[in-house]
């Protein structure tokens, strides 16, 4: 799990993107992750994106804290 949310900080953008739909399948299968998950993906930084992929990342981003609630 570590190495996972450690994604999520990657410079690559399609690598946050992915990890992001990973991270849907623990959540559900593992809802004591969510605190975890939950927190991490608050810090992701999307300045350092492209403005053609940050606004993708966050849509990513809100999709899975929605899905934790």
């Amino acid at each position: 799990m570590p190495a996972m949310l450690a994604l999520l900080h990657d410079e690559k953008p399609t690598a946050v993107r992915r990890c992001l739909a990973a991270l849907h399948e623990v959540v559900l299968y593992r809802p004591e992750l969510c605190e975890a998950i939950e927190s991490e993906v608050k810090t992701i930084d999307l300045s350092k994106y492209r403005d053609s992929m940050s606004p993708l990342i966050k849509k990513d981003m809100d999709e899975l804290l929605r899905m934790m609630e």
